[in-house]
Order: C-alpha cells, then structure tokens, then sequence
C-alpha cells in the first residue's frame, strides 16, 4: 500500500498524506502500481459521467470530464507532451532536440499541438453516450500500463534523470502479469471495445517509443508522459466504433 500510496501523491492531486522518508528504491519500483492509480482516477470520471450523462448536453458532459481529468491529475503529462512536441517537431539535430524538451519555456509547437490533442479528446468525451460511460473506468489504466512498453523496451536517451531510475526499476514479469490482468478486466467489462482500446493503445506506445528512441538514442521522463496522453487518445479513438 506504501507504493501505491507513492505512485499516487507523485501522479494525482488528490488531498493524501504524502509518505516520509521515501527512498529512491521505492519511488522507482512504484511505477508499477501506476495503472492502479489509473484505475482509480477511471474510478471518478466514470462516476462524473454516470451522474452528468443523462442530465447535461453532452458539450457540457465533455467538458466537465476534460477538466476533472486536468484537476485530479495536475496536468503532468500534458507538460511532458508539451515539451515532448517542442523538441520532437523541431527541425534540429537529436541533441538540440532533448535539450528543447529540459527548455521549461512553452513554443509553437507546443501550443498547438496541445490545443490540437484537447480537442480530440474533449470531442471524443462529448460524443460518449451515457451507456458508453464504461470506457472512462479503462482508459486512464490501460494508458498508464501501455506506456511501460517503452520504460522496459528502450532505453533512457539521458545519462541522468527521473526516467532513468524507472527504466533501471521495470521488470517484464511484472508488466506481462499486469497487462493480463487489464486485458481479462478489460474485455470482461466492455467486450470488443475493451480490446480494441487496450490493443490500440499498447500499439501506439510500442510504435511511438521506438520511433522516438531510434531518432533521440532513447526515452525521457517527458517522452513517457507524452506516450501516456497520446494512449488515452487511441483508447478511446479505437474503442469508440464498439461503443452502444
């Protein structure tokens, strides 16, 4: 519970005491309680949906949901996509590139790619019909399990750095029991759309980390939190045509 109490004061706002004394072994190793985090913070949205769903335009509906998700979670994996964008859609070389994304200043590409990823999702949450309010319950978990693929496959581009740790920490066993464990829930509670998302979203990770850290020589805490924003998308992109 310790580490599941770590992975969610680092990853959610929500008012808990947070741990003393927390080593950096424990903060490491706590990365594989962060789809049960997702799961919980599924948890709310699910219950926002559920009880605006039937009362509310479905405008309004997307909304709330987009702004409960940027509340509960602090917004700290847009900041890493942001940064992601800044850097990977810049014409420079691969080392400019990771030195952009350290850069805490917001550029162009970072602007609109942001605006362009809100829009998506605030469209695809607004045309959820109050049945479909199931996939709200998977997305953030199946995300912040699919984003392990590239914390365990490659390997970190910095020599230093939060990410680094993580991917020193991961372990195949440990994920590969997770994801079972996701896909039977998954597919147990929405069927084909289950499958659809958590399919999509594990191929879009493994594709965009091994583009990534082909082009940059690996991965940064940024590119993680770019993977699990772009995951969340294509759960929902690709559970969608099986959604009542």
């Amino acid at each position: 519970m310790r580490g599941l109490l770590i992975a969610l004061t680092f990853l959610t706002r929500l008012p808990l005491p947070a741990p003393r004394n927390v080593s950096a072994a424990e903060f490491k190793h706590s990365q594989h309680y962060y789809p049960l985090v997702g799961l919980i913070l599924g948890g709310f949205l699910w219950l926002a949906g559920r009880l605006t769903g039937p009362y509310y335009p479905p405008l309004v509906v997307g909304a709330i949901l987009l702004a409960l998700e940027l509340a509960l979670t602090g917004g700290i994996h847009l900041d890493g996509f942001m940064d992601s964008m800044d850097g990977l859609l810049s014409a420079r070389t691969p080392e400019r590139k990771l030195e952009i994304m350290k850069d805490s200043r917001v550029g162009a590409h970072a602007s609109i790619s942001l605006a362009a990823l809100l829009l998506l999702k605030f469209s695809l949450l607004a045309s959820l019909k109050p049945a479909d309010m199931g996939i709200l319950l998977l997305m953030p978990m199946i995300s912040r399990w699919a984003f392990l693929i590239g914390v365990i496959g490659f390997p970190y581009a910095r020599k230093e750095g939060l990410g680094q740790g993580f991917h020193e920490a991961s372990r195949w066993l440990v994920f590969a029991a997770e994801g079972l464990i996701i896909l039977g829930f998954a597919v147990w509670f929405l069927g084909p759309a289950g499958l659809a998302a958590i399919l999509a979203a594990s191929a879009l990770a493994g594709l965009f980390s091994w583009r990534v850290s082909g082009h940059l020589g690996g991965l940064t805490g940024d590119i993680y939190g770019a993977t699990i924003e772009l995951a969340e998308v294509f759960a929902l992109l690709a559970a969608f045509p099986f959604l009542h």
